[in-house]
């Protein structure tokens, strides 16, 4: 008989956003695990799940404890039956825990990053570490060696699954044209996606440039939140290419900019577990020069499918990133080889099959 598993998640964000996670869901479904979701109510994929005979607890636990929330969710669990409840809400991981107590329930959870679990703080062993946590899922091996070294005991149950993905979602990306961003047919465009924390690493990158010739038609497309900080302005202003920069905030068609870019960067100096646009990118043939960090070296391959720098090397980027210039034909075959390794290791029909094993075996163990 077939695990009943409760997922608790959120499908409220984009379409694109969310499609990893929500397609594996379905497919699951498909493949006969008897499935229902908690999210929120409203999102692209409500209608999908439902037409596919999920049930949807329309909620989103908001706080990492709260007695109202442990409530709620014990009698969801409660009325459910279920063998499993699958928490990727990080915020809901220790309420489901406490809502789990007495009952039969098998716990897994999800971690998409590196960091901020220790095993010295009290309150992990409420959450992650808690022994009621059968399997803790983790979007990459760098994540999986992270959480292991916090489990004292059953270092086990930390295991690796990636969010896949299809090469096909993204064969229809209407390319931009470089024009539309005053961009010269011929440069070499950089482009950079992120909501620009400072673990993103974006001052490194922009630290890169002042390393290139400024007659070199370089270019960099920095989209997301917070690119124009001071500190990136100061920098810019201070870079021989600061007038190759565009920064374009937050958009919503990234991978139609990215179809103008010859190559993707991604600098950052900590926390990436799998890096949701270096997937998207690598999918759609774009290489990447990505630091060694997290599960970054998973996804691009020394020379292979992109370029691996050590983080906070701007030095490294700038030769990265000339390497890939005055080499067209072999950027060419990286951007080749960055769509093969993405659908023969990384496609959402392992991720099915990996996850229902999985699942089978926590609801019999």
């Amino acid at each position: 008989m077939a695990p009943k598993v409760l997922v608790i998640s959120s499908y409220a964000g984009s379409k694109v956003a969310v499609r990893p996670e929500a397609e594996m869901v379905l497919q699951l479904k498909q493949a006969g695990i008897d499935l229902d979701v908690m999210t929120p109510p409203r999102g692209p994929y409500i209608g999908r799940f439902q037409e596919a005979g999920i049930h949807i607890h329309p909620y989103k636990p908001e706080r990492k404890f709260s007695l109202k929330e442990i409530r709620h969710i014990r009698s969801i669990l409660r009325q459910g039956q279920y063998d499993i409840v699958h928490v990727f809400n990080n915020r809901a991981v220790v309420n489901t825990v406490m809502a789990s107590l007495g009952l039969p329930v098998r716990i897994m959870t999800y971690r998409g990053y590196t960091g901020h679990l220790v095993w010295y703080k009290p309150t992990a062993h409420l959450g992650h570490l808690n022994p009621r946590v059968r399997r803790i899922t983790c979007v990459s091996q760098g994540v999986e060696k992270q959480v292991r070294r916090q489990l004292l005991f059953h270092k086990d149950r930390a295991v690796t699954v990636y969010k896949g993905h299809d090469p096909g979602w993204y064969g229809e990306v209407e390319p931009y044209r470089r024009e539309q961003f005053g961009i010269p047919d011929d440069a070499f465009v950089v482009g950079c996606v992120a909501n620009a924390r400072p673990m993103k690493g974006i001052p490194y990158l922009i630290k890169a440039s002042h390393q290139l010739q400024g007659d070199s038609n370089i270019h960099f497309m920095l989209i997301g939140r917070n690119m124009d900080t001071p500190e990136h302005m100061k920098l810019i202003g201070q870079s021989p290419l600061r007038k190759n920069f565009h920064l374009l905030g937050h958009q919503n068609d990234v991978l139609n900019h990215l179809s103008i870019c010859d190559a993707l960067a991604l600098p950052s100096i900590r926390g990436e577990g799998l890096s949701k646009v270096t997937v998207e990118a690598m999918s759609t043939g774009l290489p990447v020069i990505a630091t060694s960090i997290g599960g970054n070296p998973e996804l691009v391959i020394n020379k292979q499918t992109g370029m691996l720098v050590q983080p906070k090397s701007p030095g490294q980027i700038a030769e990265a990133i000339r390497f890939l210039r005055n080499h067209p034909e072999k950027k060419k075959q990286m951007g080749v080889a960055a769509r093969r390794h993405i659908a023969n290791n990384f496609h959402i029909n392992h991720t099915v099959q990996q996850m229902k094993a999985l699942y089978e075996e926590v609801a019999q163990g």
